[in-house]
């Protein structure tokens, strides 16, 4: 005579278990989101990049190319480019300090940011791109549109990851025989 819910181990061998297959599929998920993230992140980059080229052309006047030094107690000493320049954009003067989109970077090596300082002596003119949406904001050089060839790294985190978690779940009954 049977009890009123018979457990049959027989049958509980062939299936997987509850527990580890959504350990899994939390795992794979966030293998995913942190791909997503990066993929994100890299697609923003590109699309801001590509978005400066079709900002205006107009001429400006450097004022201020000057190395930037700072010194840390731990390390060696680091600089930045500091640049600031004027500009004329639809009849109203403007002054900018962008290179890039992104900020100027601190880094050890001199002699990279004197190249930079090089380039674009005070007193000269050069090129520089106008956000015709928002004078104001100008940059001398358009940043790298390279993330978007590194964005199928990341994507293999979102497929690996979505793969887990489908492959995890696959086979699990959710909800467990009522007796």
């Amino acid at each position: 005579m049977g009890s009123f819910c018979d457990y049959d181990m027989e049958e509980k061998r062939g299936e997987k278990s509850r527990a580890g297959a959504f350990y899994l599929a939390g795992v794979g998920m966030a293998v995913a989101l942190v791909g997503a993230l990066f993929v994100y992140l890299l697609w923003n980059s590109y699309v801001k990049a590509m978005g400066t080229r079709e900002w205006r052309e107009v001429s400006c006047l450097v004022i201020v190319s000057k190395v930037m030094e700072r010194s840390e107690k731990i390390a060696a000493n680091k600089y930045s480019w500091g640049i600031e320049y004027i500009y004329d954009f639809e009849g109203r003067g403007y002054q900018s300090d962008l290179h890039t989109l992104r900020a100027s970077k601190w880094t050890s090596d001199r002699g990279g940011v004197e190249e930079l300082m090089r380039s674009y002596p005070e007193g000269e003119r050069a090129v520089c791109f106008v956000n015709p949406e928002r004078p104001g904001q100008a940059i001398l050089e358009h940043d790298s549109k390279g993330a978007v060839y590194s964005i199928w790294f990341p994507m293999l985190f979102v497929v690996g990851g979505l793969g887990i978690t489908v492959s995890s779940l696959r086979g699990v009954k959710l909800w467990g025989r009522l007796c």
